[in-house]
């Protein structure tokens, strides 16, 4: 067979071993998401004449599939292994949002917030939904993911459903694990500590939109209080306690709170988080509403999250800049994955609920928890791998499609790309990667 150079490669720019002094780059094979470093030689002949490598090269960027047979049709393999992994898939997701309710009143947000609250009967109607998706597959995990509005506004609520969903689990062989967004506002210790050792929480994703003077003029109160120094007290205590969870960091950002992260990533660091917190950026995106228009040029955005991954790395966080494959993309594209809202209406989107934009009845809903799920309503969103094998959005001609998924099907249904950062800053990725290594030499 002969061979070719993959489509799904990425390669840095020349860069300069200090040791050896020789010019060498970093490769990205996006099928298998490895990284090679070659020398600026076996580059030009990857590129252009593989048949000239030794052998021992061949085989193994073969093996990673940087190098392909000439004849592969590579968008089919992806695809067809995206949708493989989706058919064999052993875990039941779940996203329960126990409330439509929010202490927060964010610019940015698409949820219209009210007092409502996921009633007795429609806790007992969507267990009953759960258990017949665990009666009809064979299923190893459960995935519970508390959501929002703002969950911790609804803990009554998780702590009567989550140790229902635990029992349901165990009583199909099933294990259980439990994750929570929350704004962070009421995750004070004992909260934390309930989440984590009663309820099975493993992971807690926390916000942070920059320093005191960016957060509290983006995260405040609806009624306008600053919510800063509880969030970041909150998050200080959980990070520096040793209950057995993952802590992640999100940091939205768009035009009006660049210029703050930089100084975050300070405050952080002083506060001693490097050992326990995971931090990751967020641009700015639509919620079904016109957030998407405060958002920093896509390449001014992907610029600036590289210097900030520098940061953190230098500040003695722990970076991954290189992303793995993902192969599901999203609960939009598993077969039983589904979301309930504080009403019981059901979903295989968690950006859809609470957004008026939808109308009313919402028009994303796939169901609700008394009459079940209406027969083809999923079919919308969770066609998206036909539809990328059908070239109807951009992806089946980029090389971030492995690891990328296609990002959101909701939104290129809507017309906006949602391309992530790694395709404007994926080459300098490397470098940083490459960087990193080093530092860990």
């Amino acid at each position: 067979m002969g061979l070719r150079l993959s489509r799904y490669h990425v390669v840095s720019p020349l860069t300069m071993d200090g040791a050896t002094g020789r010019a060498r780059r970093v490769a990205f094979a996006t099928r298998s998401a490895e990284v090679r470093i070659l020398d600026e030689a076996a580059w030009q002949m990857v590129a252009g004449a593989p048949e000239s490598l030794p052998e021992s090269i061949v085989q193994d960027l073969v093996d990673i599939h940087l190098l392909v047979d000439d004849r592969e049709d590579e968008l089919g393999i992806v695809v067809q292994e995206n949708k493989k992994a989706i058919d064999s898939l052993g875990c039941l997701s779940l996203v329960v949002t126990p409330t439509a309710q929010c202490q927060l009143g964010c610019g940015y947000c698409g949820q219209e917030h009210s007092a409502r609250w996921l009633s007795s009967p429609h806790q007992d109607a969507f267990l009953r939904h759960v258990s017949r998706k665990l009666a009809k597959h064979s299923y190893n995990y459960m995935d519970v993911c508390w959501f929002g509005a703002e969950p911790l506004v609804g803990l009554r609520v998780i702590r009567e459903l989550s140790p229902r969903l635990r029992a349901a689990a165990e009583s199909h062989s099933c294990s259980f694990g439990a994750r929570i967004i929350t704004n962070g506002l009421a995750l004070n210790k004992r909260i934390a500590q309930e989440l984590v050792l009663e309820h099975g929480v493993v992971g807690i994703d926390i916000t942070l939109d920059g320093p005191p003077e960016y957060h509290d003029t983006r995260r405040g109160t609806k009624n306008g209080k600053p919510t800063f120094r509880r969030v970041f007290a909150n998050l200080v205590d959980l990070a520096q306690s040793d209950l057995d969870v993952t802590v992640k960091l999100r940091i939205n950002v768009d035009g009006s709170n660049w210029q703050g992260v930089s100084r975050l990533i300070r405050i952080l660091a002083d506060a001693g988080l490097q050992e326990k917190l995971v931090c990751y950026f967020a641009p700015i995106h639509s919620w079904g509403n016109e957030a998407h228009e405060t958002a920093l040029p896509a390449e001014r955005y992907a610029a600036l999250e590289v210097e900030w991954y520098a940061e953190l790395m230098l500040a003695g966080f722990k970076v991954g800049p290189v992303p793995s494959r993902t192969r599901i993309v999203c609960l939009a594209v598993q077969p039983e994955g589904v979301l309930v809202d504080a009403s019981g209406a059901l979903f295989n989107c968690t950006e859809a609920p609470y957004v008026p934009g939808y109308g009313e009845p919402n028009s994303m809903a796939i169901g609700d928890v008394v009459s079940g799920e209406i027969p083809g309503r999923r079919r919308e969103l969770a066609t998206f791998n036909d539809d990328i094998m059908e070239a109807k959005y951009n992806c089946a001609s980029c090389p971030m499609l492995p690891v990328c998924g296609g990002a959101c099907p909701k939104l290129w249904r809507e017309g906006i790309a949602p391309c992530p950062s790694t395709l404007h800053n994926m080459p300098q990725r490397l470098l940083l990667a490459l960087a990193a290594n080093r530092m860990t030499q």
